[in-house]
């Protein structure tokens, strides 16, 4: 099951942008044709996310919308990606997957809930810290070294 943007919320969108002078990126984006169209309405990034779709059964997983995404836009815009990043080695293959960036969800939240501020510093702290293992573990020591090569299937 894809979700699917509704080609009014594209336009809405492009007209937001004559109200503000700050990147207009689009979240919720699970297909491809969703993507173009997002471009098409001139959007500055688009955002790959299901919104916590997680609870929908048979809906398509973020990380195998990706791929695809990221094909589409090309490099033409960023692309956000924050499904299921719970911690580096996450934020790693969603970047080999070629996502520009890489959110947290649930876990700043989780240390915001336990210990405010410093929580939430200490849950990013431990993300970057991860990710750098993770690259140094794949034999890579800069995020721009890491591609799809950086990943084999199960």
């Amino acid at each position: 099951v894809h979700a699917r943007s509704r080609l009014g919320l594209l336009v809405r969108s492009a007209e937001s942008a004559q109200l503000t002078s700050l990147p207009i990126i689009l979240k919720g984006i699970m297909h491809p044709d969703d993507a173009a169209r997002a471009m098409d309405a001139g959007v500055d990034g688009v955002w790959v996310s299901n919104h916590g779709g997680r609870q929908i059964d048979q809906s398509v997983p973020t990380l195998a919308a990706l791929p695809a995404v990221v094909e589409r836009v090309a490099g033409a815009v960023p692309v956000v990606f924050d499904s299921g990043i719970r911690g580096g080695a996450d934020a790693f293959v969603a970047l080999a997957l070629g996502a520009s960036a890489v959110a947290i969800g649930r876990p700043y939240a989780y240390g915001l809930g336990i210990a405010g501020e410093t929580g939430v510093r200490e849950v990013v702290r431990n993300h970057i810290a991860e990710l750098d293992i993770t690259l140094g573990l794949s034999g890579h020591t800069s995020i721009a070294e890491v591609g799809k090569d950086a990943l084999r299937r199960a």
